[in-house]
């Protein structure tokens, strides 16, 4: 029996921890969940960086400005993806490198960014009717990092950021992604690790 195993046993089967503590972090975890989602819709990064720009052109970009995100725009001026700080900093970076045979400096935005049309996106009269868990459990669901929101018109108008949720919920949401062999798992757990 593992140390962790032995102190979870004796917690619960003697009653050694008083219940104080889970009951508080119980009420503010069922408090925050039942929040208006709109407090924590973020509107779109007002920062845009090029699709052809290299990844330490847009992390100076995001570090100048104090931001963790940007849109990515096309050559025509249209926003069509998201880069993050968190993404930049990642472990992702150097296993997309590898995966297409180049080096980190080879890389560009378009290589690292998250493409809009990849990201799910809800509408902005979901967001007034939702709870932060409602919010909460469709990234759990589906393993985003992003929720975009968009108007009546089909245009992004803001996102809720998996990190954001995080910091304000005591950490205790579980956005993984699915995974199909152990490499998956481990590469998760890194990522996870690193927001």
């Amino acid at each position: 029996m593992s140390y962790y195993h032995a102190l979870k046993t004796a917690a619960v089967n003697t009653g050694a921890v008083t219940n104080n503590t889970v009951n508080v972090a119980t009420a503010n975890t069922r408090a925050f969940e039942q929040l208006p989602a709109e407090q924590f819709l973020r509107p779109l990064p007002t920062i845009y960086i090029d699709l052809d720009a290299t990844l330490d052109e847009a992390a100076l970009v995001l570090n100048k400005t104090h931001q963790a995100a940007a849109l990515v725009i096309s050559t025509t001026g249209e926003p069509i993806g998201l880069i993050s700080s968190a993404l930049l900093g990642s472990r992702n970076v150097l296993e997309k490198a590898q995966t297409m045979g180049l080096t980190r400096n080879d890389l560009s935005v378009a290589d690292m960014m998250i493409a809009i049309s990849s990201l799910r996106q809800i509408s902005t009269a979901q967001v007034v009717e939702a709870q932060v868990g409602d919010i909460k459990a469709t990234i759990e669901a589906d393993g985003l990092t992003y929720l975009f929101v968009q108007n009546s018109q089909q245009k992004a108008v803001g996102y809720f950021d998996v990190i954001d949720l995080v910091k304000n919920s005591n950490g205790v949401i579980t956005a993984l992604k699915p995974c199909h062999d152990f490499k998956d798992v481990v590469a998760q757990i890194l990522h996870n690790k690193e927001m």
